[in-house]
């Protein structure tokens, strides 16, 4: 498989470690060349990097396409990329794109070309996730609380809503993929301001989720069980995040491992979370 990875941040030090393994040929733009060569933790790749100039000389070369850049030019990138390439798989970052209505959009161009995609929720994979799955079962209440410290260095994007960030649509995105994906489509409570987006779902069976995600002065997470504390640490990952080691590799390994072996993709399951994020942020 040949990887062509778009994104000079998260594209380089978080997809890039992950699916080399995977990859026969890894494909950056030269521009990326600097930077890859300036991280310790990158430079250990570069013999297995092929630097192009010109996207277009390579287009008959990509089966698989990664791209991690704000959502917005994420969008715009996959509509000029599909013009002139249909890789088997497109690894895409959550959310979509900026908006729930580009989102669909999105998914009507990727689809009438019948294209695959899998998007960047892989919350899933981490132990407290699977825990709350396990324990699904009738009148049972998960409580999470995700407090973040606020880093706009850089990044001034992740927390502005239009652009696909804030914390509904970088943070909170998590949770609402959960709770779709776990079937807990009754909203029976919801409080969503720039600072804060507070919900309390739940299913047929009358389990609840109470999810609390808000900027604080520093990073926190937690997970409950019927009022009992399961997991803690600093962010949903439950250990810091630094350039030697992010625990973030891991996960988005097992994330490309499970969907290269899939061969299809649901569009209309795609289309219906974005249906199910856009009414959770209606009246925001």
């Amino acid at each position: 498989m040949n990887t062509l990875i778009i994104g000079s941040g998260f594209g380089l030090y978080g997809y890039l470690p992950s699916i080399i393994d995977f990859s026969k040929k890894i494909y950056l733009s030269i521009k990326y060349k600097k930077k890859v060569e300036n991280r310790k933790d990158l430079k250990k790749y570069l013999n297995r990097i092929n630097w192009y100039l010109n996207l277009y000389s390579i287009s008959d070369k990509i089966d698989c396409v990664v791209i991690a850049q704000k959502p917005k030019n994420q969008h715009e990138k996959i509509i000029e990329l599909i013009k002139y390439i249909k890789p088997k798989i497109f690894f895409l970052e959550k959310p979509l794109s900026n908006t729930p209505k580009n989102s669909l959009s999105l998914i009507k161009s990727l689809s009438r070309k019948k294209i695959k995609f899998v998007i960047g929720f892989i919350f899933k994979y981490l132990n407290w996730y699977k825990f709350c799955n396990r324990n699904i079962n009738q009148n049972q209440k998960f409580r999470i609380i995700w407090e973040i410290k606020p880093n706009k260095k850089n990044n001034f994007w992740k927390f502005n809503h239009l652009d696909g960030g804030g914390i509904t649509r970088f943070y909170a995105i998590h949770f609402f993929r959960l709770l779709f994906d776990l079937n807990f489509k009754k909203i029976n409570y919801k409080k969503i301001t720039k600072k804060k987006c507070c919900i309390i779902a739940s299913d047929v069976n009358k389990n609840f989720f109470d999810i609390c995600i808000k900027f604080s002065k520093s990073n926190n997470f937690k997970v409950f069980l019927n009022n009992k504390k399961k997991f803690n640490g600093p962010n949903p990952f439950l250990k810091e995040i630094s350039k030697d080691k992010d625990p973030r590799i891991i996960v988005i390994k097992k994330h490309i491992a499970d969907n290269l072996k899939k061969k299809d993709i649901n569009y209309d399951y795609e289309k219906n979370f974005i249906l199910f994020w856009k009414k959770l942020e209606k009246k925001y």
